[in-house]
């Protein structure tokens, strides 16, 4: 959804040019740190800074906390990849997410990308060119590593609509690399592959939204003229799940074994999935009447938003308690949906480190191609966003 008009031009000037962010302290030459084993190579002489930066034709912004500009201060930092929705940027992302500023404040390097300018939207399996935005990412986060002194054990994704799509969508095609997930208003713009490696995933959603539907169906409320051509799957189907479908199947897919209910706020219902392999899990934040919104932040013309609950500080939350994630080889990027053996197979890959290879979830597979929320035979779902 477009953002732009709730944002004022000395706000976006103010984001872009407050201080001089990309300058970095001088301070005296001292001993090189001794860095653990999961740092990125950037810990030892990356160029990139707070401010506005480019990687194969399209801007990314960056905001790393001021007490993390030399590695000396911290070490590796954990990092947050933060995706804008259709017809937005990562700079209306920036304020309308609030992810860049509350996560800095609480030593999370943001990084709020944008997508191809001609789409101004994310690909997204089941789309033609479907792995086109999943490549790019894997890209920009190797590109990322080597300017930035990151922690790689605590690498994290968050997303709006349309980039909550995507974010959901790297849990796969990834291959594992990503610690977690934030989807916001976009969980059941794609599925779960077959054996996916345990990943946390926050989840929030309206009841009343219209663009992507709580109850599954039809994007735009099957108002496909809203929809770019480009978005349109090669299958031609849009039949989304629901979002609590989704969560149930994520839940499934990571062999969870406990599932429990809350009531945080009035009005807000909190499912969680636990018990999961490796110690992933799955919340579902249920927003009542709330449309295609991010809560805690205003309304973008698509329904009311709320304040009884916070998406960025509740996912901030989850991220800064999330156990880091040690994967000491990773796969190529990739959709994930064929559940092909060199990202998703039962062994082979060393996932702790210690040189037994014990592959990525130990024994028993997980659920198979086009395993809906019912079950084997339901088709697979199509990946479709606004």
């Amino acid at each position: 959804m477009r953002i732009g008009a709730l944002l004022l031009a000395g706000t976006l000037a103010a984001a872009c040019h407050s201080g001089d962010p990309g300058t970095v302290k001088a301070r005296p030459a001292g001993p090189a740190p001794v860095l653990p084993r999961w740092a990125s190579i950037g810990c030892t002489g990356g160029t990139i800074t707070t401010g506005q930066h480019l990687f194969r034709g399209r801007g990314f912004i960056v905001k790393v906390p001021d007490r993390g500009q030399d590695p000396r201060d911290t070490g590796p930092l954990p990092l947050i990849l933060d995706l804008h929705g259709l017809n937005s940027s990562g700079l209306e992302q920036a304020i309308y997410g609030r992810l860049a500023d509350a996560g800095a404040a609480r030593g999370f390097v943001v990084v709020e990308p944008d997508s191809a300018a001609e789409r101004g939207g994310w690909k997204l399996p089941g789309m033609p060119d479907g792995d086109a935005d999943i490549g790019y990412v894997g890209a920009l986060l190797d590109h990322l590593e080597k300017g930035l002194c990151l922690d790689r054990r605590r690498e994290f994704a968050a997303g709006f609509s349309n980039g909550a799509g995507l974010a959901t969508a790297l849990v796969c095609g990834l291959g594992g690399r990503l610690a977690g997930v934030a989807a916001v208003s976009g969980l059941n713009l794609a599925r779960p592959c077959p054996r996916p490696e345990p990943t946390t995933i926050v989840a929030f959603h309206g009841t009343s939204d219209p663009v992507v539907p709580y109850e599954g169906g039809e994007p735009f409320g099957g108002n496909r003229s809203r929809v770019p051509s480009w978005m349109i799957p090669a299958d031609g189907s849009f039949d989304l799940p629901s979002v609590s479908a989704a969560a149930a199947a994520w839940g499934h897919a990571f062999s969870c074994g406990k599932t429990t209910s809350a009531e945080p706020a009035d009005g807000v219902r909190r499912r969680t999935w636990t018990g999961c392999r490796r110690d992933a899990r799955v919340d579902l934040y249920t927003v009542g009447g709330v449309g295609h919104a991010w809560p805690g932040s205003p309304a973008v013309g698509a329904g009311a938003s709320t304040k009884k609950i916070d998406a960025t500080s509740v996912t901030l939350d989850v991220f800064a308690g999330d156990a880091p994630r040690w994967r000491a080889q990773r796969g190529r990027p990739s959709s994930g949906f064929t559940g092909a053996d060199d990202l998703h197979g039962a062994g082979g890959r060393d996932w702790d480190g210690d040189g037994d290879g014990d592959g990525p979830h130990g024994a028993g597979p997980g659920p198979g191609p086009g395993s809906g929320p019912g079950g084997a035979g339901e088709p697979p779902w199509t990946a479709a966003t606004p």
